[in-house]
């Protein structure tokens, strides 16, 4: 897939649903859009009905990995975490990763705290 910078492409019209319903922590917004602004996105994942986690407190939001080179995913996941400290007393947690759905298939997730702060 060839994502461009500015893009952002959802996944399903649920998942635009359910970001168009719900209001998002603004630093998960900020995050997300400077990922969009520099690698555009594309967003697989947002709110969660019922989700006990970040999902569902609108505090997560996951974007395909596979759209990027392997590298660049990296890349992008490691400029947000040199940026933001998730929550300065669990340094162990971060705002960005890769990890793998289901499926098996990667994706990056993108979350914050309300101890979210810069570095």
């Amino acid at each position: 897939m060839d994502i461009k910078p500015g893009i952002i492409i959802i996944k399903s019209p649920d998942v635009l649903r359910a970001m168009l319903e719900q209001r998002y922590a603004p630093l998960l917004i900020q995050i997300l859009m400077g990922i969009v602004s520099d690698y555009g996105a594309v967003i697989t994942s947002a709110y969660r009905d019922g989700d006990k986690g970040v999902h569902g407190h609108r505090r997560g939001i996951d974007l395909r990995s596979w759209c990027y080179y392997k590298e660049t995913a990296r890349r992008i996941v490691g400029q947000i975490n040199a940026v933001w400290m998730y929550d300065p007393e669990r340094l162990n947690k971060k705002c960005a990763m890769i990890h793998k759905v289901k499926n098996g298939a990667e994706h990056i997730h993108l979350q914050v705290h309300p101890h979210t702060r810069r570095r």
